[in-house]
């Protein structure tokens, strides 16, 4: 299947971006978007950092959505990370800041975080997660608000943080999958492959690395061809459903839960154990007792 992204007629914004204000642009360091036709695309643009996601990128993301939902051309949103992964989730810098918040600020900017995701969920264009590599921690939040989830068979999905710092204040768990493996993800941490995010219903569908990139171009103009107006009406009333089996209720008391969770003695002393010393030392403590395992429910041999 033929590249659209790469036709002549390709629009691209890789430094600028029009937000809702007349008159005003907005600088993209973080992210990159192209378009072609009536797709548009957002790569997650860290590879040096694993894509890690930090408010910087989030305030891009928002505000090339706020731009295109008021663009009648363009109906259908593409979101992939450059490099060997989609990410690796939140910026750990970002989350040392968070650390020293008391717990009202530390409410209030996982509230703008939230809302920035909400942004994405309910905006008027269908949205496609392409996931290859791995998607871990909070970069899980960014895929569970988008409409549909395509990943590769070999990638690493799961947000093993929760073991040691903090809840996870997007939860959406729930809803894609059922509250016992939602339990379990999120009380082990463990990871599952795109083959198990799909069987589990994280994924709308698994493909090889080789088939990733034209399998979501093959669901994207497929999605191109229904008007902006109908998919916002069907996707309005689904998301209007998880409303109102508690979703919004749900997200409010994770976040909460979040912010008093970063303030308990637990999370603080892994805090005072990584500060300055980086991933690997975060990664030591999140996987302290844990003995490897081949997949969920299957340890290797000893």
């Amino acid at each position: 299947m033929p590249n659209i992204f790469e036709k002549r007629d390709l629009k691209i914004l890789d430094k600028r971006c029009p937000n809702m204000s007349p008159g005003r642009t907005m600088e993209l360091h973080h992210i990159l978007y192209e378009q072609s036709g009536k797709i548009g695309r957002i790569t997650l643009n860290r590879p040096d950092y694993r894509n890690a996601i930090n408010m910087a990128m989030l305030y891009e993301i928002r505000s090339v959505f706020q731009r295109l939902d008021w663009d009648n051309e363009v109906r259908v949103i593409i979101i992939r990370g450059a490099g060997q992964g989609f990410s690796s989730g939140y910026d750990l810098d970002d989350l040392a800041e968070s650390e020293e918040m008391d717990p009202l600020q530390d409410v209030m900017r996982n509230s703008t975080v939230l809302g920035i995701y909400n942004g994405i969920r309910n905006c008027k264009m269908a949205t496609i997660a392409q996931i290859h590599g791995f998607c871990l921690n909070g970069a899980t939040d960014l895929a569970h608000h988008v409409d549909f989830t395509i990943v590769s068979k070999d990638c690493e999905i799961g947000y093993p943080t929760l073991r040691c710092w903090g809840a996870d204040m997007a939860n959406m768990w729930l809803y894609h999958m059922g509250p016992q493996w939602a339990k379990y993800l999120m009380m082990t941490g463990d990871t599952i492959d795109g083959e198990m995010a799909e069987k589990i219903g994280f994924a709308i569908k698994s493909v090889t690395s080789e088939k990733l990139e034209s399998t979501v171009l093959h669901v994207a103009e497929r999605l191109a061809n229904v008007h902006k107006e109908m998919l916002a009406a069907h996707k309005g009333i689904v998301n209007h459903g998880l409303d109102l089996m508690g979703l919004v209720a749900l997200q409010r008391y994770a976040v909460t839960s979040d912010s008093v969770t970063n303030q308990s003695d637990v999370v603080r002393k892994v805090f005072d154990r990584t500060l300055g010393l980086g991933v690997k030392a975060l990664l030591k403590i999140m996987n302290e007792g844990f003995k490897p395992q081949k997949a969920p429910f299957e340890p290797l041999d000893e």
